[in-house]
Parts: structure tokens; C-alpha cells; sequence
């Protein structure tokens, strides 16, 4: 009886013993992360950045380059852009080392707080931060509109599916792909696949499956992506017509990587900003909608000379 008493003592100090060693050894684990330096991040400074605070007039385009470097043991995961506190930018990574230019352009607010955060995969982060000031001259650049622009659906015999920001022209698909480098904008009505119903978007807006055949999306060598704002802008149909240069155009912009590449469920008198792939702003405004995969929309559009 005592030995097996002695037996079982044994195994609980045997046990205690291992479970404060793990206690002891993931303590000493974690109080390593805790002591790793965050990661770093700088602004490049040359001539063609802007790496410290300036005065900008608006619609000026600028360009900021970071370089970023992680701590030695946790790899980046986000780069995040914020613009007077909002986010501007929130890209995911995983990297050793990071370079990102970001191409801003001069807003209507006084003064622009921009900062730039590098985080890893334990949440250290760093950041960098300038001031953008308004320069007082304001002056605003011109658009080009083009109004009641109808556009069919991808079955539509009557109108075109496409439209094209260089002469105002809709074309058919065959048309299309024809002139596929100045092609922008498209339109489809989608009930084949999440039935998103009204959709403006553009070629690169992964909408293959209603453009096929010989001429179909999945063919073309160059495909044009326009970014969309996520939700309708807080624009009335009477600002959005009474809009004569890019102050507006300005006001609702975004970064384009954060933009999606399509509006849906589209409805009369719904405004959605967006951005080209060149960084053009602009502004559209749904005037009506009809039919579905064969009918059409008609759309008001305002962007940037």
C-alpha cells in the first residue's frame, strides 16, 4: 500500500513538474514576441515622391513610395493607407520587405492627415505620416459628360453592351473586342449567376460568363478594369446634374485598389463614383433600367478630361 502511495506521489510531482516547465517555457515564448521590435517603415525621399509635408493644389496628382522591412521573425500581412483617419488603402501581404507607391490626388479638404501603417502576422505595426495642405488658388479641372448613354444587356439585339470613355461610342461585343483599348464601361444583367440584377462595370469586371463565343471576354488581349465606389455616394440627382467640373468628381474619389469592379442592383437615380485604371475620376448616375438579360439601362456619366 505504501509503495503504491509512493507511486502516486511520485507521479504527481512528475506531473506538476512537466506542466510548469511548459508553463514556463510558452511564458518565456511569448515574453520573446513580446520583446521583438515592431516592423519599419520610411518614405522614400527623391524627386519624384512626396516625402514630407507640402502644399498641393487641388486635383494635383502626387506620388508617396514607402519601403518597408519586417522585424527579423514575423513576415508583413497589411499595408493601410489612411486619409484623416479613414482607410484608404488596405492591402493584404506576406513579405519580408515591402514597396508600395501610392498616386494621390489633392482632395477639397484644407488640410489631408495622411498615414501609412505596416503591420505583421503578431500585430506589430509601424507608421509614417505627412500633411498635405490645400493651396488657396483653388482650381478645378474640367469633365467630359456624356448623358443618356444606353446600353444593352449581354442579349440585347438593340444596344450595345459596351462604351467607350474616348468618343463616347457603344459598341456591340464583336465591336468590342475590335476596339478592346479604349473600351471602359460595360453592362450585363446578371440572373445566372448570384442574381445581382443591373450591373454597370467594365471588362475586367470578371463578367465572362455572359460575354462568350468567338469575341467573348475570355479572348481579348487587353481588358480594361474600372473600380467602383462600394456603396451609392451621398450625391443628389440635382449636384450630380449640376456638376460642371471635377469638385464633386474629387470629393467622392477613393483608392483604386479598394474600389470593386462592379455596382449592382441598379436602380433610377442611383450615383456611384469610380476610378479608371489611369487614376481618371468620374461619377454616373442611373437614369432608368429595363427588361432583364435582353432589356437595357440608361446612364448619365461625368469624369475627368
Amino acid at each position: 500500500m505504501k509503495k503504491t502511495a509512493y507511486r502516486f506521489r511520485s507521479l504527481i510531482t512528475a506531473s506538476i513538474f512537466i506542466i510548469t516547465s511548459i508553463t514556463i517555457f510558452m511564458s518565456c515564448e511569448d515574453d520573446e514576441k513580446n520583446q521583438r521590435p515592431n516592423p519599419s517603415i520610411q518614405m522614400i525621399e527623391t524627386l519624384n515622391y512626396v516625402s514630407s509635408d507640402t502644399t498641393v493644389s487641388v486635383g494635383q496628382t502626387f506620388i508617396v513610395k514607402v519601403h518597408a522591412e519586417y522585424n527579423g521573425y514575423d513576415k508583413l500581412t497589411n499595408f493601410i493607407a489612411k486619409l484623416n483617419g479613414e482607410n484608404y488603402l488596405d492591402l493584404g501581404l506576406y513579405a519580408e520587405s515591402y514597396d508600395r507607391e501610392v498616386e494621390i490626388q489633392k482632395g477639397l479638404d484644407d488640410i489631408e492627415e495622411w498615414e501609412f501603417i505596416i503591420r505583421d502576422f503578431e500585430g506589430n505595426f509601424a507608421s509614417t505620416s505627412i500633411t498635405i495642405t490645400k493651396d488657396p488658388n483653388v482650381v478645378y479641372g474640367e469633365i467630359d459628360e456624356f448623358l443618356n448613354v444606353q446600353l444593352g444587356a449581354q442579349n440585347s439585339t438593340e444596344y450595345g453592351s459596351f462604351f467607350s470613355f474616348s468618343n463616347g461610342n457603344t459598341y456591340n461585343l464583336q465591336e468590342a473586342y475590335n476596339n478592346q483599348e479604349i473600351i471602359n464601361m460595360a453592362y450585363v444583367y446578371d440572373n445566372y449567376d448570384s442574381f445581382e440584377e443591373s450591373v454597370i462595370t467594365s471588362p475586367g469586371g470578371n463578367i465572362d460568363d455572359a460575354f462568350t463565343g468567338e469575341f467573348g471576354l475570355a479572348n481579348w488581349e487587353t481588358r480594361n478594369t474600372i473600380r467602383y465606389s462600394r456603396a451609392k455616394i451621398d450625391v443628389s440627382v440635382n449636384e450630380f446634374d449640376s456638376a460642371v467640373n471635377d469638385s464633386i468628381l474629387l470629393v467622392n474619389t477613393f483608392g483604386y485598389e479598394s474600389g470593386g469592379r462592379k455596382t449592382k442592383l441598379l436602380n433610377p437615380d442611383d450615383i456611384y463614383s469610380f476610378v479608371c485604371f489611369d487614376n481618371r475620376k468620374g461619377i454616373f448616375k442611373v437614369v432608368s433600367t429595363s427588361g432583364t438579360n435582353s432589356g437595357s439601362i440608361v446612364v448619365d456619366i461625368k469624369i475627368q478630361n
